[in-house]
């Protein structure tokens, strides 16, 4: 259940905004005003195309990981797998595959040496012009649309460089976990990261880019690392767009505590884009002291607005991520833009019917070198439509395997802002799914999620919540490497396609064996005005070193090539089954019947796919469905040869958009009939 919390606008004031009916709060302040630090000039840069790694290059890790955890999950599976070693037969696609599959179909690649730091880091922006910028610790590097590096250059220098400094920032040595965006409406980039792990140095990075050529100047603002007391610092950004706005999450920390101990708070911070860009005093909105039944809500995920980052407002997820085992959701929501000065904070807490534990570590061909995979912390996100999609390390608990939880959530806020369908949260409709993607002989980690469906805006994206997720991968018979799996509009999961082998393990001397690191994200995002293509950056071992890959790769779904209607059946005729395709706008419960010419009642077995549920006896079956595209399955072997009629009827809920006419939206009518030949 989601239960609102507001509060009246106060300039520059904090505002509580709490909520006793749910345990929730929060408070703000708006308006902030940070001063443009300096220009960026990428040409005054030497390019850096090779950086050393060292023992002092460990970068820091998330907050509030849970080592004694860790090791008792390690253990547990260790015990399991000595008396029945892995074998070697889950389906992972190595090599070319039949046409007719779901697939993602690499297109080219380009491998990317090491930064200077561990672990690599990898995030990833493209722009319509094909020029692509990837960022890892410690290094950003520029590609032209062949994926060719043109220009690379570190975090330190782009932090500390001298032209037109106008308020300096501490000069350090550690700059590290960088993000990317590419805002497809201004055409530009923008680039987020860290500076500092103590109170004295931290700080958070962003830049705007000047032009679309990333190559080119950039305006650089410091955002203070220690924003709600002197003894803190900032770590781990998350971001995200709208239109107008960026967000970034951080969790706050103490000094010198450990992981454990020194978590103070997870915030939110909503930035003016259009300030960026322009290279004006920068305005800002902070939430912080975002709590549920007094305790501090523990790493907040900022979730992406798909299939363009259009809307005024934003969403965010959290979980319980240092728990063995746990089935509580939290849903975050900023309101609006930072410029209408309405921007308010709302929470949900909602119950996940299959329930998440803090993932195991991946193993590697030498079973002695293992790879962190963290903690259950929500790691990526998309918002498609009225529909929330979050991603998770997860464990399997039935294999000990580290796998990807995938969770869905409908009937959430229109991406206009408004409340439609806010209601459902208010008196319980909103609905959760998850479902865990596994692998037989693989270990997964640290995925990154971009919509994939066909709608122009993110209003008509629920029609088609196509999604492509990229991950890395490992196994005892495995080497660390890159790959992604695609989510049709179905919900159907395909294989996992492998799009970089790794050549060898992970294995940092410095680092402890059972400890190395191979995260602790990656990035993938889609080509705005290409369709089908996106471009995504994944880690692989090669020299015991982690390696970096930035691949361009195109869906191939044979099922995306069929327009989506609001209803259609097919095929026609049928020998065996008889598919029917339908949308509808909110949860919905559909009734349906088969008859003869004659009109009498015929008797039939249904099937379902994998994301309808339903129920059926032999003259009438009944569906309810959340909002989306739905296939549903008709078996018909048991027919005799002749032309039959199947009638859907609307009980509840609203059929999807036919088509669009002088700007309105037709819908259907309530009952929809079609005939259909067995032969």
């Amino acid at each position: 259940m989601l239960l609102c919390l507001t509060a009246s606008a106060q300039l520059g004031k904090p505002e509580p905004q709490n909520s006793p009916k749910n345990g929730g709060t929060c408070d703000v302040i708006r308006d902030i005003k940070t001063p443009l630090s300096h220009v960026f000039d990428p040409a005054t840069s030497p390019n850096i195309w090779m950086m050393p790694t060292d023992s002092e290059a460990e970068m820091p890790l998330p907050g509030g990981i849970n080592e004694d955890l860790r090791r008792e999950i390690d253990a547990a599976r260790s015990a399991r797998r000595h008396p029945n070693p892995v074998h070697n037969r889950g389906i992972i696609h190595d090599k070319p595959t039949p046409p007719n599959s779901i697939i993602t179909q690499p297109q080219r690649g380009v491998e990317v040496p090491p930064g200077g730091g561990t672990p690599n880091d990898n995030h990833i922006a493209v722009g319509n012009d094909g020029k692509i910028v990837s960022v890892m610790n410690t290094v950003i590097r520029v590609h032209n649309d062949t994926g060719k590096i043109i220009k690379a250059f570190t975090l330190d220098y782009f932090a500390n460089n001298p032209n037109i400094k106008k308020d300096p920032i501490p000069t350090m040595n550690r700059t590290y976990d960088p993000r990317v965006m590419y805002d497809p409406y201004k055409d530009r980039y923008i680039v987020v990261f860290m500076h500092g792990t103590t109170n004295k140095n931290s700080f958070i990075i962003v830049g705007f880019s000047t032009t679309n050529d990333p190559a080119k100047p950039w305006n650089v603002y410091k955002i203070p690392g220690t924003p709600i007391q002197d003894t803190v610092w900032s770590d781990y950004p998350i971001v995200s767009q709208t239109k107008e706005d960026m967000f970034f999450t951080v969790n706050l920390l103490h000094n010198g505590s450990s992981w454990e101990e020194g978590f103070v708070e997870a915030v939110i911070w909503q930035l003016n884009k259009e300030d960026g860009f322009k290279g004006d005093t920068m305005r800002k909105n902070f939430f912080h002291n975002i709590k549920y039944n007094g305790v501090s809500i523990w790493s907040i995920c900022a979730i992406q607005n798909g299939p363009m980052p259009d809307g005024v407002d934003n969403y965010f997820m959290s979980v319980r991520p240092y728990t063995k085992e746990n089935d509580t959701i939290f849903v975050h929501r900023i309101t609006n833009t930072q410029r209408s000065g309405q921007a308010n904070y709302e929470l949900g807490v909602l119950k996940s019917p299959l329930k998440y534990g803090f993932p195991s570590s991946a193993l590697q061909p030498d079973t002695a070198f293992r790879l962190r995979t963290n903690d259950a912390r929500v790691l990526s996100g998309v918002r498609i439509g009225m529909q929330l999609h979050y991603f998770q390390n997860c464990l399997n608990f039935k294999t000990m395997q580290a796998h990807i939880m995938h969770g869905s959530i409908y009937n959430i806020t229109s991406p206009s802002g408004g409340t439609l369908h806010h209601t459902y949260w208010n008196e319980g409709g909103a609905i959760i799914k998850a479902h865990l993607f596994t692998n037989d002989s693989l270990d997964f980690g640290y995925p990154a999620v971009a919509a994939a469906g066909e709608a122009t805006t993110s209003e008509l994206s629920a029609q088609d919540p196509s999604m492509i997720v990229t991950s890395v991968y490992s196994g005892a018979k495995h080497f660390p490497g890159t790959g992604a799996f695609f989510i049709n509009r179905y919900g159907e999961y395909s294989d996992y396609q492998i799009l970089k082998k790794g050549q060898s393990i992970i294995n940092y001397t410095f680092i402890k064996p059972k400890e190395q690191r191979w995260g602790d994200y990656e990035g993938i995002q889609a080509k705005f005005n290409e369709k089908g293509i996106y471009y995504l950056v994944g880690s692989w071992g090669k020299s015991n070193n982690m390696n970096a890959y930035v691949a361009r790769v195109k869906i191939k779904d044979t099922v995306a090539d069929n327009p989506i209607s609001t209803m259609r059946v097919f095929p026609v005729p049928t020998t065996e089954n008889l598919n029917i395709e339908f949308q509808v706008n909110t949860e919905a419960t559909i009734s349906g019947q088969v008859f003869n010419l004659n009109g009498q009642s015929i008797g039939i077995e249904s099937g379902v796919s994998e994301n309808n549920g339903a129920t059926e006896d032999r003259s009438r079956f009944t569906l309810t469905v959340e909002p989306g595209t739905h296939r549903y399955a008709l078996h018909t072997h048991g027919l005799a040869k002749g032309v039959y009629i199947v009638k859907l009827e609307l009980v509840k809920g609203s059929w999807g958009f036919s088509s669009f006419s002088m700007g309105f939206l037709i819908a259907s009518n309530d009952t929809q009939s079609f005939k259909f030949i067995v032969q």
